[in-house]
C-alpha cells in the first residue's frame, strides 16, 4: 500500500501547484479529481485518508487563502437509485471517500459533490423513490451537507429532479447543455430563480455548468460531446454564480471567455490557439464503446459485481443522451471549470471554471 499512499500524496502536492497556477491565471473555481487517492473507496482495498491529513489540510488552507472554491464530481457509477444493493453500497462508499477529502481539507459548504440522479432502470418513479430512501437513511450528515444534484441529458431533466430536491433540501446544478438536449417544460431562465433558492437555503454559492455541442452534431449521442470551447455565456447570468465551463480545451476555453467578455486580464504567453477544425470524435472517455468498472463486491450468486455503461449511465432510457463526466485536478494547468476549469471545467470572475476529459 505504500506505493498507493505515495501516489495520493504526490497528487496532493500537484494540487498545491494547480491552486497556485490557477490563482496566477485568475481561475478560482476548480473541480478536483475523484481519483486523487487510488482505490480509496474500494470494497476490499479501500483505506482512510488519515495518512494524508497534514497534506490535505495544507491544500485546503491554500485554497482558503485565495478564496478558491473546489468541488468534486463522483463518477456515473454512483447510483443511489439503483435496484442493486451492492451498487448502492459502493455508491455510499464513494461519497464517503470524496467527502472525507474535503472535510480533511477544511473546506466550507461551497465545496460540493455533484452527482446525477442516475439510471431509470425501467421505472422512473421507483428509481426516484429508491434515491429518496437511500439519501434519507444511508448518507451521513456530512455527505448531505455537500451533495448536490445535476440535471442530465438522458434520464432526469430539471422537471424530474426539482420536486425531489425541494423535498430533500438538495441544491440543483443547472447544466445548460443537458437542458438543451433534454429540456424542461418551461424555459430554463424561468426555473433558475426557483432553483437558486435551493442554494440559498443552505447558504451555498450557486453552481452551474456550461458547455456547447461539437459542430456538426446531429444525433443525440453526437450532441452529448462537448465542444472545444464555448462561444458565449448564458443570458442573465448573475455575478455571484460559479459557472463550470465544460470544454475540451479546458482553461483555454475560460481564457477565451475572459477575453470575449473582458472579465479578467489574461497572461498572453499562456494562451493557445484553438484547433482549426473540430471533429465529432473527441477521443475522450465518451469515445470508448464499452467500459466496465470492477467493484470488488461479491453478489449473492458469488460473482463479482461489475458496473457496465448501461448501469452507470442509465442508458436503457435512451430517449436522449448521457454525458461523460469531467475532472481536472490531475490535469495540472490544463483543466477546470467555474468560469474556471475542471473535467471540462474552469472558473472566471463570476465564479466560472472549466473541466474536460
Amino acid at each position: 500500500m505504500e506505493f498507493v499512499y505515495e501516489l495520493g500524496l504526490q497528487n496532493i502536492r500537484d494540487l498545491l501547484k494547480l491552486i497556485e497556477w490557477n490563482e496566477k491565471n485568475k481561475i478560482r473555481f476548480m473541480r478536483m479529481s475523484s481519483e486523487i487517492f487510488p482505490f480509496a473507496s474500494h470494497a476490499i482495498y479501500g483505506y482512510d485518508l488519515s495518512f494524508a491529513d497534514k497534506e490535505l489540510k495544507e491544500a485546503g488552507e491554500l485554497a482558503k487563502k485565495y478564496k478558491h472554491r473546489l468541488t468534486m464530481h463522483p463518477g456515473q457509477f454512483t447510483q443511489l437509485g439503483s435496484p442493486k444493493e451492492e451498487v448502492v453500497t459502493a455508491s455510499v462508499r464513494e461519497l464517503e471517500y470524496q467527502c472525507e477529502i474535503m472535510d480533511r481539507m477544511g473546506l466550507d459548504q461551497n465545496s460540493v459533490m455533484i452527482i446525477h440522479m442516475g439510471g431509470v432502470y425501467g421505472d422512473k418513479e421507483s428509481s426516484l423513490a429508491r434515491f429518496k430512501e437511500n439519501y434519507t437513511t444511508k448518507l451521513s450528515d456530512s455527505i448531505k451537507a455537500r451533495l448536490v444534484l445535476e440535471n442530465d441529458e438522458l434520464c432526469y431533466n430539471l422537471d424530474d429532479i426539482m420536486p425531489v430536491c425541494d423535498e430533500l433540501n438538495i441544491p440543483i446544478v443547472v447544466d445548460y447543455h443537458h437542458d438543451w438536449i433534454y429540456p424542461s417544460e418551461r424555459p430554463v431562465a424561468e426555473l433558475i430563480p426557483i432553483i437558486n433558492k435551493t442554494w440559498e437555503r443552505k447558504g451555498i454559492r450557486v453552481k452551474q455548468h456550461l458547455s456547447e455541442p461539437r459542430p456538426g452534431a446531429v444525433t443525440v449521442m453526437e450532441k452529448r460531446a462537448h465542444a472545444d470551447r464555448c462561444k458565449s455565456l448564458p443570458e442573465g447570468l448573475p455575478d455571484d454564480v460559479d459557472l463550470m465551463i465544460e470544454a475540451k480545451d479546458k482553461e483555454q476555453a475560460v481564457f477565451e471567455l475572459y477575453r470575449i467578455y473582458d472579465l479578467e486580464e489574461v497572461i498572453w504567453e499562456n494562451l493557445r490557439p484553438p484547433k482549426k477544425e473540430q471533429t465529432l470524435a473527441t477521443n475522450g472517455k465518451k469515445s470508448a464503446k464499452t467500459r466496465n468498472k470492477k467493484t470488488g463486491v461479491t453478489a449473492a450468486d458469488g460473482t463479482e459485481v461489475v458496473l457496465k455503461d448501461v448501469e452507470k449511465e442509465g442508458e436503457e432510457a435512451a430517449v436522449v443522451a448521457v454525458n461523460g463526466e469531467i475532472e481536472r485536478a490531475e490535469q495540472g494547468a490544463v483543466g477546470g471549470s467555474g468560469i474556471g476549469a475542471g473535467g471540462d471545467d474552469t472558473e472566471m470572475a463570476r465564479g466560472c471554471s472549466s473541466d474536460e476529459e
